[in-house]
């Protein structure tokens, strides 16, 4: 497993300097410019990302009611706005409940940095710098170079090596008496003797890593939280340039579609609307507004005399013209309100009309066959069938 820590060489957060360990040995240790960096870290599972500590701001507050997001971020920063810098809506707050401690740091600068390591496709983590001390005492760790400052509270400053006489000045008016400090330095930091008689303790970078790897604690905390985008989704599948196009076509489409539907929805409601309102002017020419279609309709159709339903009885009617079915017969008339079919006949012969009595029988209705005539080739005349006999 390989793990990166990245030291950037200055506030300015142009330039960083990378430390590679492999498996727990050192494998590089090198300067780079930011823009080139992730060229660096393509081989890294986990990558730490100590921003300096002097960009952050930090306060202790209690918060025993709960508070979450944008109502703990006033709660607190409304104690000390009058000395903030910078807006507080322009700053990224975040606060670690442990230890009760606020942070804040300038919001354009942190996203700078999140935007710049949220397409590696590796664990990251982003931590104030002084994180790598332990949080339990005060304690400085000095080199060549730059100085980082850890205090029991868990708060923390840095800043370049040639400010630390100034800054230790500082320490001890605000009752942070410089003598009572843990001090770690390396082979290159300048000599310190003439401000503490406190005994020096040797350590390098490599050291403070090691130790922050072994503390599970710590390198559990993390500030950083991944944003997917189609940059860091081709670097986890290791799409080319035109698997990445369709990708991102087709997260264009998922998001697209969506107000597609809903525009034509609103469209054929529209349209719904319109439609009916031309139905009711059609009905009614003087018609100005669609309040409630229902109750409009019925208001409209209230005068309109109910058409008539057909019974039952009504359709057998049609069983007996399909049992009139013959060439004897002319013509076929219905009667619906009389309940009778009345069928023109000519040259019948005797025997069929014999076969339609019997079949009238077997149907329950009655045989009108009064106006009935014999002639020299079969009855001619009207026979009616009453169907509706009861």
């Amino acid at each position: 497993m390989t793990n990166s820590f990245i030291h950037f060489s200055s506030s300015r957060l142009e330039s960083a300097n990378l430390y590679s360990y492999q498996d727990g040995h050192s494998s590089a240790i090198f300067s780079i410019e930011l823009e080139n960096i992730l060229d660096s870290l393509q081989n890294s599972d986990k990558v730490f990302v100590m921003i300096p500590s002097q960009l952050f701001g930090f306060m202790t507050h209690e918060n025993d009611i709960g508070h979450k997001g944008e109502i703990l971020k006033a709660n607190a920063l409304i104690k000390i706005e009058d000395q903030l810098i910078s807006d507080v809506s322009s700053l990224e707050f975040f606060y670690n409940a442990n230890l009760q401690m606020a942070s804040w740091i300038d919001a354009q600068k942190f996203n700078f940095i999140l935007s710049i390591f949220n397409e590696l496709d590796s664990e990251i983590v982003v931590l104030p710098e002084h994180s790598l001390i332990s949080e339990k005492e005060n304690a400085l760790y000095v080199n060549q170079n730059t100085f980082i400052a850890s205090f029991s509270d868990g708060s923390g400053f840095g800043g370049s090596s040639l400010i630390l006489p100034e800054y230790l000045l500082t320490l001890d008016s605000n009752e942070r008496p410089f003598n009572n400090f843990r001090i770690f330095t390396d082979s290159t930091a300048p000599n310190l003797n003439n401000f503490s008689q406190a005994q020096f303790e040797e350590k390098s970078l490599t050291d403070l890593h090691d130790s922050f790897l072994n503390d599970k604690k710590r390198i559990n905390e993390n500030l950083f939280e991944r944003k997917i985008s189609i940059k860091f989704l081709k670097s986890k599948f290791r799409l080319n340039r035109l698997e990445a196009s369709a990708l991102s076509a087709s997260i264009a489409i998922i998001l697209i579609t969506p107000f597609i539907i809903n525009s034509l929805l609103h469209s054929s409601i529209s349209s719904y609307k319109q439609n009916t309102a031309d139905i009711f002017k059609q009905l009614n020419p003087s018609f100005t507004r669609l309040i409630n279609p229902k109750a409009q309709i019925n208001d409209l159709t209230r005068e309109i005399p109910m058409q008539q339903l057909t019974s039952s009885k009504d359709l057998e009617a049609l069983s007996f013209i399909e049992q009139l079915a013959d060439k004897s017969i002319e013509q076929i008339s219905i009667d619906i309100n009389l309940g009778s079919v009345t069928a023109t006949v000519r040259n019948l012969p005797q025997y069929k009309f014999t076969l339609f009595q019997e079949l009238i029988k077997v149907n329950s209705a009655k045989l009108n066959a009064d106006a009935l005539r014999q002639g020299p080739d079969g009855l001619f005349g009207d026979l009616v069938i009453y169907y509706d006999a009861e």
